[in-house]
């Protein structure tokens, strides 16, 4: 009788164990192993370095509480009213002047855009996806509860150091952006677009790697996986509140026209974002010069309407089968930018009625910013897109009335954001450690006898 009545008082405190409250359970039983702690997701990771709160159940709530972090805070702070300032006028201005004119759901194609999320999304809210290109590299971000208090530090300190020129002014300087964002944990082009989407008010649900290949055609890249000869890139889904959800693309690409033959690919791929809306800003008069006559070609051919400040595509390399639309006022180029003035443009844009621009935008102040948006009539032909071929014509500017170089942004506007950039230096990313295989990315660089290419920015 002993053995069966010792198997039944087993029996019976098994069940009493199962049955028990967590309470009762924890009183007189050996502790048990706590369970792992949840991960950061990527939009508690995006409101952190965007200088927002997090949920106080959040992995980051406890690096949120420290002073580093409360730096970082004020430094974004001191700047940001001013861009956010801008991004309202944008909102409202699209809304009613932009929008009617264009196919709102259309993909948006935005080169030499690098980082900049803020005004593309701001500008052309209805889009489901927009591509964004530049010099500098797709970085990383690793979950920064993984990382140690002082890494933590020095990468948010590096992301602020990165932006001082970004958000107060309309542009980014490619060569400050390569050279601020090479830490590790926290580096280059993602953790600035996680920052703008959270900033501009967008919920960042989830990003991937990718990278483009010879014959046009993308294929993901995990997280410990390293990019190949391909274009290297990242896809970052994001929702605005009440609306579907959608996607930004950022690719690190040389898009001079030399270099573009490394990489036969990207176009190919690209195309099928058309009939796309193209949009150009802060392009450093770039696609004047012949070294950039691919790009150049491939936005006339394949968006359906582009929307450029004069830095852009030049007036005259339209074809016959676009309608233009003038916003603001164009003036000859401040410095060092005289030589691009645009006579054929300066005529058409004082032709139409005066459509003022509310919000400074480019190397421009705001008595001279302008935006000129190019509408491709349907069924126009890709001859009937472009101008004949030929040099890029840059005749010389006339003199700019006395003082009016001098004369100050309107009030509200940083003294920065009046200021145009000198063309920017497409260095190669340096940095004194060499970079983990999840972040290597293959080296771009442009010939030193044609000119850099550049970076938009907020």
């Amino acid at each position: 009788m002993v053995q069966p009545l010792r198997r039944l008082a087993l029996l019976a405190a098994g069940l009493a164990a199962a049955l028990a409250t967590p309470a009762q359970a924890a009183q007189g039983a050996p502790a048990a192993h706590a369970a792992p702690a949840r991960a950061s997701t990527p939009n508690e990771q995006a409101r952190f370095l965007a200088g927002l709160d997090v949920p106080a159940d959040s992995p980051l709530a406890a690096l949120a509480a420290r002073p580093e972090w409360k730096d970082h805070v004020a430094e974004l702070q001191k700047d940001w009213p001013t861009l956010g300032a801008r991004l309202d006028k944008e909102g409202e201005w699209q809304a009613t002047e932009l929008a009617p004119r264009i196919k709102r759901d259309a993909k948006v194609i935005y080169l030499f855009g690098g980082p900049d999320a803020a005004n593309v999304v701001r500008l052309f809210p209805d889009a489901p996806a927009y591509l964004l290109a530049g010099l500098e590299p797709v970085g990383s971000l690793q979950p920064p509860e993984t990382m140690k208090p002082e890494e933590v530090q020095a990468a948010l300190k590096a992301l602020s150091f990165a932006l001082r020129t970004t958000i107060p002014s309309s542009f980014f300087r490619t060569s400050e952006m390569g050279k601020d964002l090479q830490g590790r944990g926290i580096r280059g082009v993602l953790p600035v677009l996680y920052l703008f989407l959270a900033r501009s008010g967008a919920e960042v649900l989830d990003s991937r790697r990718f990278e483009v290949d010879a014959a046009g055609v993308a294929h993901d890249r995990g997280p410990a996986e390293a990019y190949g000869a391909g274009v290297p890139g990242v896809r970052v889904t994001f929702r605005f509140p009440g609306r579907a959800a959608q996607e930004l693309s950022y690719v690190r690409i040389d898009l001079g026209d030399e270099a573009l033959a490394k990489t036969p690919g990207f176009f190919t791929w690209l195309g099928g974002w058309g009939p796309a809306n193209g949009f150009l800003k802060a392009a450093s008069f770039i696609l004047h010069d012949n070294h950039f006559s691919k790009p150049r070609a491939f936005l006339l051919r394949t968006c359906g309407a582009i929307l450029q400040e004069d830095s852009g595509i030049p007036f005259n390399r339209f074809g016959k089968a676009w309608d233009f639309t003038c916003f603001g006022k164009y003036t000859t180029p401040r410095k060092p930018f005289q030589r691009a003035y645009q006579a054929d443009l300066d005529k058409a844009c004082s032709e139409q009625p005066a459509r003022p621009l509310p919000f400074v935008i480019g190397y421009r102040h705001a008595e001279d910013s302008n935006l000129l948006l190019a509408v491709k009539r349907p069924g126009a032909s890709a001859a009937d897109a472009m101008a004949a071929p030929g040099p890029a014509a840059r005749p010389a500017a006339p003199k700019r009335k006395a003082g009016a170089e001098e004369k100050p942004a309107e009030k509200g506007d940083k003294a920065d954001e009046a200021k145009p950039a000198a063309p920017v230096e497409a260095a190669a990313p340096t940095t004194t450690e060499a970079p983990s295989s999840t972040e290597t990315e293959a080296p771009t660089t442009t010939p030193a006898a044609t000119p850099t290419q550049p970076s938009s920015a907020p």
